[in-house]
């Protein structure tokens, strides 16, 4: 996908006179914390992404710490982030753990809260992967 194709549909203020955390730091709290400081610490890497910083690293203990949490506020956020985390390699392969995260799509398709099955499926009318839809229909 080139520049141009980068749709971005959130845009998030920042102030600028703080200091970003550290990769280390945001992964611990996303690992050890409580939903308080797991959903701050989300809402720090959002920012970053959105300003350009790669993560890497932090992308599976996302999926392994914060996804399987049930709390809204969380799962409002992890929508934001799939929308603008890289899910392809730089040669347009689909990254391996988005079938992790496809996966969740799912259960959260089946969800029995109206709330987040209307809130994933309009993420999904968003996703140009058709890698990840497939599994879905």
């Amino acid at each position: 996908m080139t520049a141009a194709e980068n749709v971005c549909y959130t845009l998030i203020n920042v102030p600028m006179d703080s200091e970003p955390p550290s990769e280390i730091s945001l992964k611990n709290d996303l690992e050890k914390g409580d939903v308080k400081s797991k959903t701050e610490a989300l809402k720090k890497v959002i920012i970053m992404i959105l300003n350009g910083e790669k993560l890497p690293g932090l992308l599976m203990t996302i999926i392994r710490f914060v996804l399987p949490l049930q709390d809204h506020t969380i799962k409002k956020l992890l929508l934001v982030f799939w929308e603008i985390v890289p899910k392809t390699t730089p040669d347009g392969r689909l990254l391996h753990e988005m079938i992790l995260v496809c996966d969740a799509y799912r259960k959260d398709l089946q969800h029995p809260n109206e709330f987040i099955r209307g809130s994933t499926l309009r993420f999904l009318c968003k996703l140009k992967e058709a890698e990840l839809l497939e599994p879905l229909m």
